[in-house]
């Protein structure tokens, strides 16, 4: 039996990893619930068909490249190159742990894709061929966003730039016809989950001091 002190020093230092990942299964149930209904399919041909025009078909081939997994992963190998080696290597790791969970919930959930449960879908690009709930490119573009945010300490307009650029990978990914819009917000949310888990786990280096690379 644990004693009083011994389950206080538990929960201070496990507490809020257990309660994100609880936040990150209800994340994932709630959108499972909402997803397919009547405002999310309403929303998703909105964007996808309603929207449709030259300039939002060139901004969903930018947000397609900034959603990769590549494109994350050579920035933080840019990052340590370039001298930020202990948060590089730890944002490599956030970036594919958080993969495998997107994964998971992928495969566990076997939801559709647009293309594959509603008819007349405007589609750009190749068809992915994996499960659709979450979205990987939403959670890999906000929990990048969310580690460079939370480790560089940038100033507001450059925070929100960042998440501009995020938030336009979600964008693209219901425009193109790949995701419907429960997707990409669940996407987002458990990349921003995932962040502020690792952000308060052993692995991270803490924010960046001006000595600190």
């Amino acid at each position: 039996m644990r004693t009083g002190a011994e389950m206080q020093s538990f929960w201070r230092r496990y507490g809020i990893l257990l309660l994100i990942l609880a936040a990150i299964a209800a994340v994932s149930a709630v959108g499972l619930a909402l997803r397919g209904r009547s405002f999310d399919i309403a929303l998703f041909r909105a964007i996808n068909s309603g929207l449709a025009s030259p300039v939002l078909d060139a901004a969903a081939y930018i947000g397609y490249g900034l959603g990769t997994f590549w494109f994350s992963l050579a920035l933080f190998v840019a990052l340590f190159l370039a001298g930020y080696r202990r948060f590089a290597l730890s944002a490599i790791g956030a970036l594919a742990a958080g993969g495998l969970l997107v994964l998971l919930i992928k495969y566990l959930s076997q939801q559709p894709r647009p293309w594959q449960m509603l008819a007349g879908v405007r589609f750009i690009g190749l068809r992915a061929q994996s499960p659709s709930f979450p979205s990987g490119h939403a959670e890999q573009a906000f929990l990048t966003t969310s580690l460079l945010i939370r480790y560089f300490l940038f100033r507001w307009y450059i925070q929100a730039a960042l998440y501009g650029a995020a938030t336009l990978v979600a964008f693209s990914r219901v425009y193109v016809g790949d995701h419907l819009p429960t997707d990409v917000v669940a996407g987002a949310l458990i990349g921003i989950l995932w962040a502020t888990l690792w952000a308060h786990s052993r692995l991270w280096p803490g924010p960046r001091q001006e000595t600190q690379r």
